[in-house]
């Protein structure tokens, strides 16, 4: 039979209850976000039956500590729940730069106040003082810059990107917790074809991947995949044509659909028509579910290894 504590607390849980939702009801203060085991905000550890579903995606060291997805797990018998260790603990951090990088892509540049390791492509929680919390992938280089840099979209009557746009300042704090998710270079890959995909402000994580995969020697030929709706929204388009016409081994494709790039600007059709070996490369995919599944299957059905079909899914919050 299901039972659930948290900090050594009692908390009623009803039948096919996910834990998230119950501990919600009971008054605790438990971070989540997509609410669909993807963003991984609410990464927490337990210790009991943790049902496998509760931690798919998870590493083989992350499962041996007992970390787990609340949002999707339904516990069939005994979990206790426990406080977050220190890397689940919030950081604080000052902004240092807001700079619109396109009508609807605004870059954040945060500085923490603490230590904070991580690797370029992970993903982070970002939480404002008024308790609004949405994940960001990161793009910036530890190696290289002393802060954390995130790529925000503005959607239309969105919380976060209101606030970022109408309410924060240079020199506001904000609290972060992370780093989260594998979506990141492996020095494996060093000798690999490495094609990046990404649309919108899934550039995000690729713009961090592409620098660390060059600043540690990366030797076989790397191609950047990124589709747009707009010219507009292809940002950083300039940085990135220069950094392609500096590095021999390194392409640029920008799609905008009917109007710019490779496959009449169709992203998808163009990876595929550029990419006549998938069974060779190795892939990170990032963006929007449905452009990043539906490559990603075809990729897989055309001979990619699925263990190099890296993809990092953006979801709208809840």
């Amino acid at each position: 039979m299901a039972s659930l504590t948290f900090d050594d607390r009692p908390v009623p849980i009803a039948p096919n209850q996910d834990v998230l939702s119950a501990l919600l009801a009971a008054g605790v203060d438990a971070p989540h976000s997509c609410r669909a085991g993807i963003c991984q905000t609410c990464l927490s550890r337990a210790e009991g039956e943790i049902p496998a579903e509760a931690q798919r995606g998870l590493s083989k060291a992350q499962k041996e500590q007992g970390y787990f997805l609340p949002c999707v797990c339904v516990p069939k018998g005994p979990l206790k729940v426990l406080r977050a260790g220190p890397s689940l603990e919030a950081t604080e951090v000052g902004v240092c730069a807001i700079d619109r990088l396109a009508p609807t892509v605004v870059r954040l540049r945060l500085e923490p106040c603490a230590p904070f390791a991580y690797r370029p492509g992970q993903f982070l929680s970002l939480e404002t003082p008024d308790g609004c919390v949405r994940s960001y992938s990161i793009a910036s280089l530890p190696e290289a810059e002393a802060f954390l840099e995130l790529h925000v979209r503005l959607l239309p009557n969105g919380r976060m990107g209101g606030f970022i746009a109408e309410r924060l300042s240079v020199g506001d704090r904000l609290a972060v917790r992370g780093p989260f998710g594998a979506c990141y270079y492996d020095e494996a890959d060093r000798d690999r074809p490495l094609v990046l995909v990404g649309a919108g402000t899934g550039l995000a994580p690729l713009w961090g991947i592409l620098r660390d995969a060059l600043s540690r020697g990366h030797r076989g030929p790397i191609r950047l995949y990124h589709g747009a709706r707009e010219r507009s929204g292809l940002y950083l388009s300039e940085e990135l044509a220069a950094l392609a016409r500096e590095r021999e081994r390194f392409s640029y494709i920008p799609c905008v659909l009917g109007s710019l790039g490779a496959a009449d600007g169709d992203v998808e059709k163009a990876v595929l028509e550029g990419e006549p070996q998938p069974d060779a490369a190795s892939y990170f995919l990032c963006g929007g579910g449905d452009l990043v599944n539906r490559v990603k299957r075809a990729l897989f059905l055309r001979g990619a290894q699925l263990a190099r079909l890296r993809a990092d899914v953006f979801l709208p919050a809840s």
